[in-house]
């Protein structure tokens, strides 16, 4: 297990998760959601400063591209990630 975010992305695109969803989410793409499914996620919470938190989910379709999000969990959370995350969830 990953000790810290950039440990997990390392182990994650090692894995073949090499995609960054962050794009699609800001570009709207939440029609896509349908064919994607989150597979795994984990939360990193520094304990420390609240603002530092944060979810990298793992993210793949049965056609195509495998790849993550990361979404802050804080007040700082881009409501288009938390948006496209809903919507992978559903």
């Amino acid at each position: 297990m990953a000790n810290d975010l950039a440990d997990f992305q390392a182990e994650a695109i090692a894995r073949g998760y090499t995609r960054d969803f962050a794009f699609d989410a800001r570009s709207a793409a939440t029609a896509i959601a349908s064919e994607l499914r989150v597979v795994e996620y984990v939360t990193f919470d520094n304990g420390t400063d609240p603002g530092d938190d944060v979810t990298m989910y793992l993210i793949e379709s049965p056609a195509g591209p495998q790849g993550y999000l990361i979404l802050s969990d804080s007040f700082h959370t881009d409501p288009r990630k938390a948006a496209f995350i809903d919507a992978l969830r559903r």
